[in-house]
């Protein structure tokens, strides 16, 4: 027999808007069922009959009425009245067509504590809704009076004894306590009677406003779902996977798209889940299992857009890199330059480049990185399982197989992935007049430039756990530590993922920095530059940075102008040579290390408002950004665009 598939649903909290625009936004993003939050039907003009008539139409059940709070009390008179606040409750779940309610444990001081007692008064509410047709799910809040974790609730479940009593399993009040959630295998599967999900980022600070504030659908925080879903799978749990989230920004976003990004969170975790359960562990219910990730190259090609004012400053500035204008595209204003096996296409054509009020006509943009790829459909049928729109590009002139020569995924507003295949160069290429070049001293000789270190992503606040999620999902990106880099105008927040392709390949990492910046895109055109429109950035690999650097200034680079201060700040961090210490101060050259290795960059000034270009060396297996020299970096960089602007005026 076929294992009945997951059922997904989702607290009405976790969502903006009205009750109305909540369930229908949950419907449209292909749930199964929602959790009533009882505030949100407290709040709403409908009536039950009218939530549960829309709950219908819409083909959605009503999974669980939540919360009821404080219904154990010392005071016996107090817990009559509890008990008829109860009864109402239940009247109004008849109604909705709801079976289960959850019930918290009390944080109050007038709490039970004696467990013998507290199981006799859940004995009772539970033998109430039964007569009703009803189920009663104890949960255990991290900040209860007594009971707080998962184990203790479960014993009281247990003692209460009583086929319409069961345990919720909260994964955010398990894993923010630091619990060990294994002991989940030791309840039996139809004791659970109900499973909340919710993700985090690690945060030091009270559990109560973590929770309130900062709980996140799986994928976009750092607690290990996986591990804790296949837990719940192993104990043989067959009701709805849910996610109740509490996050400030969600109740602000677009319920529509917060819906999407929750539902394909779960589908994300149903993966990873079966991912960690084995056969035999996997009891009761089909894990979802989207088509596997594809291999890849490691990133070959990216576009920038500049618009017709803003080429000339972009060419420059990638002449001064090593890059030389090769060719130009006959249908369009498109420039292919190139280093190497590197390719860069700028894209000339007038409306390419965002615009809004305060911010310059010509913002030069990151539009497309470039992915080879051996199967680029393969990345299709995984991404629209994974409910992420993908859309094939064919190129004009290749010899198109079973499948697309390129694979375009949107990541943010501005930015989308292309994977690449095996013919998208050749198909490419030929759309382009090709030039004459001359010999240079970047050709006829080994590229300086061996690859794509890291792309700096700009993502607004509004936006980025939903990218966040994206990149984990469909591609299985790898998040590092998240950072608050301090530099000259605020605070930034950055998170690096990683993906490993084919090792094979020359460089197999795929390295993507998302920055944070505050609101919406729209809403960032009165801060300084280079801060408006984000803070993105390309970095390049090299081999030697010293000669990168030379050869860069005898193309015309001119250095940012990096602080005295500095440098005799490194002198005192790291036993540097003060020989080593004199050419990086000549070249602007920046240094960090760790205990795996070092890490020598440089930076280019802005170009625009914002874009700029970074020269990397990674010695031995160092594996971060260089994040403490950001604030210098800006701060030069805005000396220079001042000094630029002076001389302009």
């Amino acid at each position: 027999m076929t294992a009945a598939r997951v059922r997904t649903s989702v607290a009405t909290v976790s969502l903006s808007g009205s009750l109305e625009d909540k369930v229908t936004a949950i419907a449209e993003a292909g749930f199964d069922g929602f959790e009533v939050f009882e505030p949100d039907f407290v709040s709403s003009a409908l009536a039950p009959s009218e939530l549960r008539s829309r709950a219908t139409d819409l083909g959605l059940s009503i999974d669980l009425y939540q919360p009821f709070r404080d219904l154990d009390s010392v005071d016996h008179q107090q817990f009559l009245r509890n008990l008829e606040r109860a009864e109402r409750k239940f009247d109004l779940m008849q109604q909705l067509g709801c079976e289960t309610m959850l019930v918290c444990s009390s944080p109050l001081p007038t709490a039970v504590c004696d467990d013998a007692l507290l199981a006799e008064q859940l004995h009772e509410l539970a033998e109430r809704a039964h007569r009703r047709g009803l189920r009663i799910a104890y949960e255990a809040l991290a900040w209860g009076a007594h009971v707080n974790t998962y184990r203790h609730a479960w014993r009281i479940v247990a003692d209460a004894d009583h086929p319409a009593l069961g345990t919720c399993l909260d994964s955010f009040h398990i894993l923010s306590r630091g619990d060990d959630p294994s002991g989940i295998r030791d309840i039996p599967g139809e004791k659970i009677f109900f499973l909340q999900l919710a993700d985090a980022p690690r945060l030091s600070m009270d559990v109560l406003s973590w929770s309130r504030h900062h709980r996140n659908f799986p994928g976009q925080g750092n607690f290990d779902l996986a591990a804790f879903g296949a837990h719940v799978q192993a104990a043989g749990y067959t009701g709805p996977w849910s996610l109740e989230v509490f996050n400030d920004v969600f109740r602000q976003a677009a319920a529509g798209r917060t819906a999407i990004d929750a539902h394909r969170s779960l589908l994300h975790l149903q993966e990873e889940v079966g991912r960690r359960a084995t056969g035999s562990e996997s009891r009761g219910l089909a894990l979802f299992a989207p088509p596997p990730r594809a291999p890849i190259d490691g990133v070959v090609s990216l576009r920038l857009a500049a618009g017709p004012g803003g080429t000339a400053e972009l060419h420059t500035t990638l002449a001064h890199i090593g890059f030389q204008l090769v060719g130009r595209h006959r249908d369009h204003d498109l420039q292919l330059w190139r280093h190497g096996a590197l390719t860069i296409a700028v894209d000339a054509t007038p409306g390419t480049v965002w615009t809004a009020p305060g911010i310059p006509a010509d913002l030069p943009a990151l539009t497309q990185i470039g992915i080879r790829s051996g199967d680029p459909e393969a990345w299709a049928r995984r991404a629209r399982a994974l409910e992420v729109p993908a859309r094939e590009v064919d190129l004009p002139g290749a010899e198109h197989g079973p499948g697309s020569d390129v694979v375009r995924l949107k990541v943010t507003d501005a930015t989308s992935l292309d994977l690449r295949g095996p013919a998208s160069a050749v198909a490419w290429l030929s759309a382009f007049e090709i030039y004459p070049l001359p010999e240079t001293r970047w050709l006829g000789t080994r590229p300086l430039l061996t690859g794509v270190d890291h792309i700096a992503l700009a993502v607004p606040a509004d936006s980025w756990d939903g990218v966040m999620l994206l990149l984990r999902s469909v591609f299985g990106m790898q998040p590092h530590e998240g950072l608050d880099v301090a530099d000259a105008v605020g605070l930034i927040h950055s998170q690096a993922l990683t993906l490993t392709g084919d090792p094979d390949a020359a460089d197999p990492t795929v390295r993507i920095l998302l920055n944070m910046v505050p609101g919406s895109v729209s809403g960032t055109a009165d801060l300084p530059a280079p801060r408006r429109g984000g803070v993105g950035h390309i970095a390049f690999a090299c081999a030697d940075i010293f000669a990168t650097a030379a050869a860069m200034r005898a193309n015309g680079h001119v250095p940012l102008p990096i602080s005295g201060n500095y440098y005799e700040d490194l002198c005192a961090r790291f036993d540097l040579d003060s020989a080593l210490l004199d050419r990086m101060r000549a070249e602007g050259i920046l240094y960090d290390a760790d205990d795996r290795g070092e890490f020598f960059h440089l930076f280019t000034q802005t170009v625009g408002a914002d874009l700029f270009f970074e020269i990397v060396q990674r010695v031995g297996d160092y594996r971060g950004y260089g994040e403490a020299n950001a604030a210098v970096r800006l701060a030069a960089q805005m000396h220079s665009q001042r000094r630029k602007s002076a001389v302009i005026a």
